[in-house]
């Protein structure tokens, strides 16, 4: 059978509950649970106690053994051969196959048909899978002891040629025999392949104890330790009891029929559910990184305009600064002061470019300009010096002045808040007054 992750998601959801008997099958089954059992010795209350004790896959996890998992593999194919009776090969009379509510009858799964208005179960087929020596014992005792039970060959070891060769000679011989003496008994080949049950079984084994579904994609390998045991088993101990895991054969019956037309993208509730928790926490992460990257804005923002007022507080202080300087300075607004020192900044740049040029590269001896500018300074120190000793001499001949005299009305500069402005001083008085003896 080729199955899709659709189909394998979905056998999840069919093996996950646990299912009971209608009553109207119990006097049918009853009988053929005596019929078929190995056990004679059942007595009517035990017999009642199966009917009624619900049936499902949870019940043969006690089946693992450590690190090996061939006695449960047995249990899971038997349920795997119930779905694909009702999937694909119940027809006619045949209403349902069902689980043989007695664990120790070879004939491991039932068949109810219905004759006229009644009901009544047929055995349906041994189930066996494993090593080939296994299987052909099994063969061989169903066909020389219990003629009437049919056998399925899950892992194709009998009805193939690629598994009869597994045989040894002496079993390939004894085969043959067989098959001459009894020409209708024939084992019955199953859809389920050898991988089908392994990768099925896989999935059913991390579906109960960890959750994780074909959907997920997951490669973790189950290991069948005791650990795994335990949390499996913790987890199906709370399986019994619960309505919601609980329906009966014949919906199992409609459930399996359904499998072929499973589509490829179905996915079971346990799964459904893990898909919605993602989106809800993708929903939730994608609002908090919105909440911080918002929170964040607001931050740089606040930032961004505190930076602003500072440099706004700055450049003021500045601007205020440079006034107060280019007013000591003597302008009337610091552009008439930048204007003026750049004015300085080209004559002295210029001078220097001449100065080069007049020299013609002799560094030794001075050019034209150097003389000029020589002479000016010598000049201008000249004058600078007189000044200076003139207003040193007028400033001690007044201050020193032995007797008083009158200052001549003159007018002078002075530096002002709204700028440089001219004043006119009248006359006045200086000078030591005489003193009288």
């Amino acid at each position: 059978m080729n199955i899709s992750i659709g189909q394998r998601e979905y056998l999840l959801e069919i093996l996950n509950y646990e299912y009971v008997i209608p009553n109207e099958f119990h006097g049918c089954i009853k009988d053929a649970m005596k019929k078929y059992a190995t056990n004679s010795r059942y007595s009517e209350a035990t017999i009642d106690s199966m009917l009624k004790k619900p049936q499902s896959m949870a019940t043969s996890i006690g089946a693992i053994r450590d690190n090996n998992l061939s006695l449960f593999r047995g249990k899971f194919a038997e349920w795997l051969a119930c779905i694909e009776y009702n999937a694909l090969k119940n027809k006619g009379i045949v209403l349902m196959t069902i689980i043989n509510p007695d664990p120790t009858s070879k004939a491991d799964l039932l068949h109810i048909i219905k004759k006229g208005d009644k009901y009544e179960a047929i055995p349906g087929p041994d189930i066996k899978c494993g090593g080939s020596t296994y299987v052909f014992n099994q063969w061989n005792k169903i066909v020389n002891s219990r003629y009437d039970i049919p056998m399925v060959d899950m892992d194709d070891i009998l009805t193939t040629e690629e598994g009869l060769r597994m045989l040894t000679a002496k079993q390939r011989e004894k085969f043959e025999q067989l098959k001459q003496v009894y020409p209708k008994k024939k084992p019955i080949k199953s859809e389920w392949s050898k991988q089908d049950i392994n990768r099925l079984m896989m999935d059913y084994l991390k579906y109960v104890s960890d959750g994780i579904t074909p959907a997920d994609l997951e490669d973790t390998p189950f290991v069948a330790s005791k650990e795994s045991r335990d949390r499996i088993r913790a987890k199906l101990s709370k399986l019994p009891g619960k309505i919601e895991n609980r329906s009966s054969w014949d919906e199992f019956c409609k459930k399996a029929s359904e499998l072929p037309n499973i589509p490829e993208n179905y996915l079971n509730p346990m799964t459904i559910a893990k898909v919605e928790k993602k989106k809800l926490e993708e929903i939730s992460k994608k609002a908090l990184i919105e909440n911080i990257k918002y929170a964040n804005g607001m931050e740089n923002n606040n930032k961004f305009k505190s930076i602003r007022g500072i440099r706004r507080v700055n450049k003021a202080k500045s601007k205020g600064f440079v006034k107060r300087v280019a007013n000591f300075m003597g302008y009337d607004s610091p552009t008439e002061m930048m204007l003026d020192a750049g004015a300085k900044i080209l004559i002295i740049s210029s001078r220097e470019v001449v100065n080069k040029m007049f020299r013609g590269g002799l560094d030794s001896e001075p050019s034209l300009f150097d003389n000029k500018e020589h002479e000016k300074n010598y000049k201008d120190s000249i004058e600078i010096k007189n000044s200076t000793n003139e207003r040193s001499n007028t400033i001690n001949s007044l201050h020193d002045s032995p007797s008083e005299h009158i200052v001549k009305g003159h007018g002078q500069h002075y530096n002002t808040r709204e700028g440089r402005t001219w004043k006119e001083k009248e006359p006045f008085l200086r000078g030591k007054k005489e003193e009288s003896i």
